[in-house]
């Protein structure tokens, strides 16, 4: 084994070392020294998961810890590393991890994966490899939890030809025992990348292999794969296999074909399915209801989808608020915004908090009825409900005061969301260049173009488009022609809108033999 870590080791070598980097110090110090908010007696707190339920109680208790002579077990820190992972406070554990190693504590194996998955939930593989060179420097062998953290860790990067190389150098040279999960560590990332096909070629040895055959779960990821890019046929197929090879399907399974079938409309299929699940004794859970729910009321079938919420109830699956919102926005794409505010309204009495998304259903449905002065009332009506609105609430908002001809409110209201701390993002600048040429304020709209340009913004063919359009329909074409003529020097190129734009717009201005 030391050969191989030593080979391991080796191709680490230029992994950057996070450890010594002034910023990290300084952060850490930051924290150390912030002012955290007081625990009841932290000395008191036991370390269970469920008694640490923020970063502040975390710091506190850390502090009080690390003040101790001698230490408390490497154990404790242990959980205490694991909660901030689980709270999603992953530089708080990274920063925890450093300064441990600075105390001069001796970490363990499960430290040192707990600061690496840390790194790679962060999306800095790079600095998870650097402490898989910290295993080998301390004299420790990396299991196959490390090593499948690093596979995870490339795949949500999106580095899946490093993430292949690595799972054959683990094969190759046999760094760790190969589980099932590090192959469905593989085969999930493949198929979430795109590559279906080969993570089928790599299931195939795993059923040929005798070491580690598959389970329902990495038999789910593909066909969960297969479903999500339309290919329902072979998914189908795919899971009729598996029930000649006696593999016996769970909720999961079903969940997955039905969420395909239903993005199809093939709702037959969906009620076969359905009864198969319970000749299985497998049984819808709140998953398969708010899948079914939210397809039949994109469909426009809305009073389906509210017998379907009854049925839910009925078998004792009780709503949550994805099923309120699919059925909110159900109305509100049939124009019955009144119906979709009485869903909105029920949800406190059936113990069902509202979440952000309700909210801009609920305005983003009044400002296209249009009912402007309730989608106002609502979204001022927001915080004194402890909600803040984000920048999808605003982009909403602001497209239904323009189209309302609020042009001075709608600034106002741009003004507010840079005011309030919040980036403005695609839809926002697509809103407001749009805003500006319906309510006859082109020139603005070619300033506010000039801004995003000088302020390093990343550009879109998609917002000259729209100032395109904006000039034809004011008659200023040859304004429309310099813009398009100009995009290529931005680093961009029409698409078929902009042509059809500027076309249209030569046509109606009888300019249709000259050229762009």
């Amino acid at each position: 084994m030391e050969r191989k870590g030593f080979k391991l080791g080796k191709f680490l070598i230029s992994s950057p070392n996070f450890y010594q980097s002034g910023n990290f110090h300084f952060a850490f110090r930051y924290l150390r020294t912030k002012s955290v908010s007081n625990c009841n007696s932290p000395e008191k707190l036991k370390l269970e998961p469920g008694n640490i339920n923020g970063l502040d109680e975390a710091m506190n208790l850390y502090k009080n810890m690390a003040g101790k002579r001698p230490f408390p077990r490497i154990q404790q820190f242990n959980q205490l590393l694991s909660r901030l992972v689980y709270l999603k406070e992953y530089s708080a554990s990274i920063l925890l991890f450093n300064d441990i190693c600075n105390l001069g504590i001796s970490v363990t194996e499960y430290t040192m994966n707990v600061a690496m998955n840390s790194y790679c939930l962060s999306n800095r593989i790079d600095y998870g490899f650097s402490v898989l060179a910290m295993f080998f420097k301390r004299g420790c062998v990396p299991d196959s939890i490390t090593f499948n953290t690093l596979l995870k860790g490339l795949f949500r990067e999106n580095r899946v030809s490093e993430a292949q190389e690595l799972f054959r150098k683990i094969v190759r040279e046999g760094l760790c025992e190969l589980t099932v999960v590090t192959y469905g560590t593989v085969i999930d990332g493949l198929c979430k990348s795109g590559n279906t096909a080969v993570a089928m070629e790599l299931l195939g040895v795993m059923e040929k292999g005798s070491c580690c055959k598959p389970n329902i779960n990495v038999y789910n990821m593909v066909i969960d794969s297969l479903c999500k890019v339309k290919k329902m046929e072979s998914a189908l197929e795919f899971f009729d296999e598996l029930i000649g090879k006696g593999v016996t399907p769970d909720i999961f399974t079903y969940n997955a074909l039905i969420c395909g079938l239903c993005n199809l409309s093939r709702w037959e299929q969906v009620k076969v399915l359905v009864t198969e699940m319970a000749d299985c004794r497998i049984y819808p859970d709140r998953v398969t209801f708010n899948t079914i729910l939210d397809a039949l009321c994109k469909e426009g079938l809305v009073d389906e989808a509210v017998d379907v919420l009854r049925i839910m109830m009925q078998k004792n699956v009780v709503p949550d608020a994805v099923s309120y919102n699919s059925l909110m926005d159900g109305y509100c794409l049939q124009g019955r915004v009144d119906e979709a505010r009485n869903v909105f309204d029920s949800m406190p009495s059936r113990n069902i908090a509202p979440t952000i998304l309700s909210f801009n259903i609920l305005i983003n449905g009044y400002c296209k009825k249009p009912k402007i002065d309730d989608a106002v009332h609502l979204f001022r009506e927001m915080p004194r409900k402890g909600f803040k609105p984000d920048v999808t609430t605003y982009s909403t908002l602001l497209h239904g005061l323009f189209h309302s001809g609020r042009y001075s409110c709608a600034m106002k209201l741009f003004d507010e969301l840079q005011t309030v701390g919040l980036k403005p993002n695609f839809y926002t600048y697509c809103n407001l260049l749009d805003g500006l040429c319906t309510n006859g304020q082109t020139e603005q709209a070619l300033l506010l173009l000039d801004e995003l340009e000088h302020k390093g913004e990343h550009l879109h063919t998609s917002y000259y488009t729209i100032v395109m359009d904006g000039l034809c329909k004011a008659n200023e074409v040859d304004k429309a022609r310099v813009v398009f003529n100009d995009l290529p020097s931005k680093g961009l190129q029409p698409n078929v809108v902009t042509y059809t734009i500027l076309i249209k717009g030569c046509c109606q201005n009888g300019l249709l033999l000259l050229q762009f």
